[in-house]
């Protein structure tokens, strides 16, 4: 099986802090992966360089075998949401998934399917104004593990 995101010896700097210094990884279809550290320890910054938003320094970042912004339909592939601030608050996690599913010609069946085989289908109508925050990492579109925690 092919890795649907591929990260072989990932280097970046920004001046004198190195935030990547050689990392190597695959995710498989429908493994989920979480990066766990301290600010500051590169998380974002992986991230950021696997959606093709920063250039590495050195190495390669793949996903589904190709640069994610050489990708015709990325988000049929990898989704990322890197920052939930920039959710529009008022909106449901169910209609940003939509958007998202539009942009890409993607049904709105697909989306309810989905929420529905992760759990989230009774949460996917409440709004992201810090009502509902959801939790979940995928490789792929397949489904995974998720959660949807209320806060007060």
């Amino acid at each position: 099986m092919d890795a649907t995101i591929e990260v072989t010896g990932l280097r970046k700097r920004f001046g004198s802090t190195v935030a990547l210094d050689g990392m190597t990884f695959a995710v498989r279809p429908g493994q989920i992966t979480g990066f766990v550290g301290a600010n500051g320890a590169g998380k974002s910054t992986l991230l950021r360089i696997v959606l093709g938003l920063d250039a590495a320094d050195a190495g390669t970042a793949l996903v589904g075998g190709a640069p994610y912004r050489t990708l015709a339909r990325p988000l049929r592939h990898l989704g990322a949401l890197l920052d939930a601030g920039a959710e529009y608050a008022a909106r449901s996690g169910r209609n940003h998934l939509l958007w998202q599913a539009h942009s890409q010609g993607i049904p709105a069946k697909r989306v309810d399917e989905l929420l529905g085989l992760v759990g989230l289908g009774s949460a996917a109508r409440a709004s992201a104004s810090g009502r509902t925050r959801w939790a979940c990492a995928s490789g792929s579109a397949s489904p995974g593990r998720c959660s949807a925690t209320r806060r007060r």
